[in-house]
């Protein structure tokens, strides 16, 4: 990819992203990951308790037109559960099927991963290689290429209450937290170092 490229990924699968994201993506020729829930296809979102309409899932047909639009349909497990929690075989398991789903769903390999609620330990990353998958998404912030390991890439939180100006400053310092107090010590100390003052910055 080009220097300074992003790529956006949404995990889960809500319904309401194929309205809200999918279709203005496409109009503009933009493309980018989704990380489905399989055991939800279709459903709800089941570790969000009660259901409503903002916990229904993407169904196949909306997946499989996503995908012929060249996005990339990948996985975030069969049940969405704490991978922390589980043992070795459990976690294969999860990752295995899920991966077997999409696949027979979309005759397309999936090759991608992401950690369900960001956690994930030891077992999680021989699991994921074990499955087949070539690389598996943290929830852990920072650059892409900063881990050498392909099973802890890197990402950022968006939310839909960011403003532009936040967005901007996670974009440029790949942090969730961009407050202007954490940005002003992270230059002071930047000054005080290249000045060769050793003072603790709180």
């Amino acid at each position: 990819m080009p220097e300074k490229s992003v790529v956006l990924t949404f995990d889960d699968g809500y319904k309401d992203n194929f309205q809200g994201a999918f279709l203005p993506l496409a109009e503009q020729g933009m493309k980018a990951s989704w990380f489905i829930t399989t055991d939800c296809i279709g459903g709800h979102a089941h570790w969000l308790g009660k259901t409503s309409g903002q916990t229904q899932m993407l169904d196949a047909a909306q997946l499989l037109e996503m995908h012929s639009a060249g996005m990339e349909i990948a996985s975030h497990t069969c049940s969405h559960p704490d991978l922390s929690l589980l043992s070795y075989d459990q976690q294969l398991a999860e990752f295995e099927t899920a991966k077997k789903v999409l696949e027979n769903l979309l005759s397309t390999p999936v090759t991608s991963l992401a950690y369900p609620f960001g956690r994930f330990n030891a077992d999680s990353i021989a699991a994921a290689e074990r499955s087949g998958y070539s690389r598996a998404c943290t929830t852990r912030p920072g650059w892409f290429g900063s881990e050498n390991n392909p099973f802890l890439v890197r990402r950022i939180a968006i939310f839909s209450g960011d403003s532009p100006s936040v967005l901007a400053r996670k974009l440029a310092y790949a942090d969730n937290d961009v407050s202007w107090k954490k940005i002003v010590n992270y230059y002071t100390g930047r000054i005080l170092s290249k000045l060769h003052i050793n003072v603790g910055i709180q």
